[in-house]
C-alpha cells in the first residue's frame, strides 16, 4: 500500500474523530470502512463510502440549467461553508481540491437505490475483462430527481493535508483553473485557500483565449478584471522568479494585453441568477474572492 492511502484512511479517521456529535459531520464524505486485496504490486486498498448520487455539475446538467438555480445553489453554499469550517476549525485539515467534481450530491430518497439495484438485476451493465476479471462500465445516471436534491458534500480527501504545522506550506496545490492567487504567486498558503476554491468554482478558467490553452498569466489576468491590481503585501510573499514574470517591480502587470474585456463582470459570469438573488449571490462571493488569505472569511 502507498502511502497516500494510508493517509487518506488517516485524515478520514481524524475527521471522524474530531467531534462526532458535530452536525456538520454530515456535510463531509467519510470513510465507511475499508479492506486489501492482493494485487501484481502487492496489497491494494480499497475504501468503503456512503452511496450518493452525483457531483453538482451533473446535478446541472439534470437541471437543465446553466448554473445551479439559486433555491439550490443557497443552501449548498451554507452547508459546504459549515463543512469546511468544522474541517479547519475541528480537523486542522485543508482540503486543497475544492471543485464541483469533489462536491457530491447525496440520493434523496432510499427507493433511488432500491430501484437502481433492480434496473441493474435486470439489465446487466456493460463489463470488459481484464486478466479474467470482469470490470463493470459505470452507470451514474438514477433517474429524474423525485423529492428535491439530497445534502451536498465534500468528498475526496485524496490531496487534503494538515495545517496546524509549524511552518507555511508553500508548494503548488489546486485544480489549475481554480489555484487561488497565493497558491499562483508560489507564495505561503493555508485553510483559506479552501475559500476560495469554494467562491471560484463557477467563475474562473484561466484559458487564454489566443491559444485556448490554460496559463498562469491569463488566470491572473481575469483575477485582475475582477478584482483590480493584487496588493503589495501579497506580492512581497511571492516567489521571487515568479513575480518577476508576471510583474514589473512596483507591482505593475506585465501581461495586461491578456486582460479580459470590461465584459469580463460578476454579474455576467453569473447568467443563471437575476434579481436579488444575484445581488446577494455576488455580495457573498465578493467576501471569499480577496487577494490576501487574511481577508476572506473562515
Amino acid at each position: 500500500m502507498a502511502w497516500p492511502d494510508y493517509l487518506d484512511i488517516d485524515l478520514h479517521l481524524g475527521i471522524r474523530y474530531s467531534n462526532v456529535l458535530d452536525h456538520r459531520v454530515a456535510y463531509i464524505r467519510l470513510v465507511t470502512d475499508s479492506f486489501t486485496i492482493p494485487g501484481p504490486d502487492g496489497e491494494h486498498i480499497c475504501l468503503v463510502f456512503e452511496p450518493l448520487s452525483e457531483p453538482l455539475w451533473l446535478l446541472e446538467r439534470h437541471l437543465g440549467s446553466t448554473g445551479i438555480p439559486s433555491m439550490v445553489l443557497k443552501p449548498f453554499l451554507k452547508l459546504l461553508l459549515q463543512g469546511l469550517d468544522f474541517l479547519h476549525s475541528e480537523c486542522h485539515i485543508i482540503h486543497t481540491d475544492l471543485k464541483s467534481d469533489n462536491l457530491l450530491v447525496g440520493v434523496e430518497d432510499g427507493s433511488v437505490l432500491e430501484d437502481y439495484v433492480r434496473r441493474q438485476q435486470n439489465h446487466t451493465a456493460d463489463c470488459v475483462l481484464s486478466d479474467h476479471h470482469p470490470i463493470f462500465r459505470y452507470e451514474p445516471d438514477f433517474g429524474p430527481l423525485r423529492k428535491g436534491v439530497g445534502l451536498v458534500k465534500i468528498s475526496d480527501f485524496s490531496a487534503a493535508i494538515f495545517g496546524n504545522v509549524s511552518t507555511p506550506h508553500s508548494y503548488n496545490i489546486q485544480p489549475l483553473p481554480f489555484c487561488a492567487p497565493e497558491v499562483l504567486l508560489e507564495a505561503p498558503w493555508t485553510y483559506s485557500v479552501d475559500i476560495w476554491n469554494l467562491g471560484n468554482v463557477w467563475l474562473f478558467d484561466g484559458i487564454d483565449r489566443r491559444s485556448n490553452s490554460y496559463s498562469r498569466e491569463a488566470h491572473l489576468a481575469q483575477m485582475i478584471r475582477l478584482l483590480g491590481p493584487p496588493p503589495l503585501q501579497l506580492l512581497n510573499r511571492a516567489n521571487r522568479s515568479v513575480y518577476s514574470e508576471l510583474f514589473a517591480e512596483q507591482g505593475e502587470f506585465r501581461h495586461q494585453y491578456l486582460l479580459p474585456s470590461e465584459e469580463f463582470t460578476f454579474s455576467n459570469l453569473t447568467p443563471f441568477l437575476q434579481g436579488e438573488d444575484k445581488r446577494l449571490f455576488l455580495q457573498f462571493v465578493r467576501k471569499m474572492l480577496r487577494w490576501e488569505p487574511e481577508q476572506r472569511p473562515t
